[in-house]
């Protein structure tokens, strides 16, 4: 079988040694694929949703003990052997043809899934960063790991126990807030929404409600001064200054992004030193941070987002767009 075609992107017939793997119209990664392009760094963009109706694998395992092959749609893809940096940015899942019965996709999501792992097991490749451990950066685990990093949370309940939840409010002393374990986009009723962080009045604390699953609690940081979005690029870190007006944005910013203000946010060493040790224990390359900063000047630890946005704060978004570039050029962190 011959290899893939030599498409736009790639420099005097050299393979992309660059796969990027996110949504079709992703704006965010657009930024560094034109930077990428700029440098004459080729590349391949494509998506899971592409394997395996648009796209194609094939992958041999001899002596070597590493796989040999390639991964390629009509126009261009990579050699397994000549790949040095995978962004693993924001995927949506296989897609197959409607033919297929239920059960019949689930199998091939299976098998899917399995086959491209194989570029999972390829030596030397620079994973910003690897699908499993942006999985494992769940809330509970981000959290404690940021505590064991030094870095300050606020008191939190995970429960499912509406009794536990007065007692919660009672032993921090003050309002409590409530955010979802996961990502915040819901849809109900084929209308997509979003769940914002909320506070919860008194009244709510026994509300049955909170038995039918796993909710999170925490204190609330009353006394804000400002926000701060950090982005971790390797070692790299970029720090903007978020203010929210007066109004539902205080609360949580996503819900008045319209009115926000930014600037560029200088982090204590402590913190700085607090992050890089809290992502080398989560395994992650890239990593978007959000911060609380009280009038005390303390730094209160809310998020860890693996494949969080950045793009939308124009005073780093320059910064972050060079370091992510190099980090997929060099193929190391």
């Amino acid at each position: 079988m011959a290899k893939p075609p030599v498409g736009p992107g790639t420099r005097g017939g050299v393979p992309p040694r660059v796969l990027v793997v996110t949504y079709a119209l992703d704006p965010t990664a657009d930024y560094v694929l034109q930077e990428l392009n700029e440098r004459g760094i080729p590349f391949w963009r494509t998506d899971l949703a592409d394997f395996p109706t648009r796209s194609r694998l094939r992958a041999t395992l001899g002596p070597s003990g590493r796989w040999q092959g390639v991964m390629h749609d009509d126009a261009r893809g990579v050699d397994l052997s000549e790949l040095r940096a995978v962004w693993w940015r924001k995927p949506t899942t296989f897609a197959f043809a409607d033919t297929m019965g239920e059960s019949e996709q689930r199998f091939a999501r299976s098998q899917a899934k399995h086959a491209v792992a194989v570029l999972s097991s390829l030596p030397d490749v620079l994973w910003v960063n690897r699908p499993e451990r942006n999985a494992d950066c769940t809330k509970p685990v981000q959290l404690a790991v940021a505590v064991e990093s030094g870095l300050h949370v606020p008191d939190t309940l995970i429960t499912n126990d509406p009794a536990d939840v007065a007692a919660f409010a009672a032993e921090v002393g003050g309002p409590i807030i409530t955010k979802v374990l996961g990502g915040i986009v819901h849809t109900e009723d084929g209308k997509r929404g979003q769940l914002y962080t909320r506070r919860v009045p008194p009244e709510q604390y026994l509300d049955p409600r909170i038995g039918l699953t796993a909710h999170l609690f925490q204190r609330e940081i009353t006394v804000k001064a400002y926000e701060i979005r950090v982005t971790a690029v390797g070692d790299q870190l970029y720090a903007a200054k978020i203010y929210a007006p007066a109004g539902p944005g205080q609360l949580d910013w996503r819900r008045d992004s319209r009115n926000l203000t930014y600037a560029v946010a200088t982090v204590p060493g402590y913190i700085r030193d607090g992050i890089r040790e809290m992502m080398h224990r989560l395994g992650l390359i890239y990593a978007a941070l959000d911060f609380i900063v009280d009038r005390n000047g303390a730094h209160w630890l809310v998020d860890v987002n693996p494949a969080g946005q950045w793009a939308w704060i124009d005073c780093t978004r320059d910064a972050i767009t060079q370091a992510l570039a190099d980090l997929l050029e060099k193929g190391s962190p």
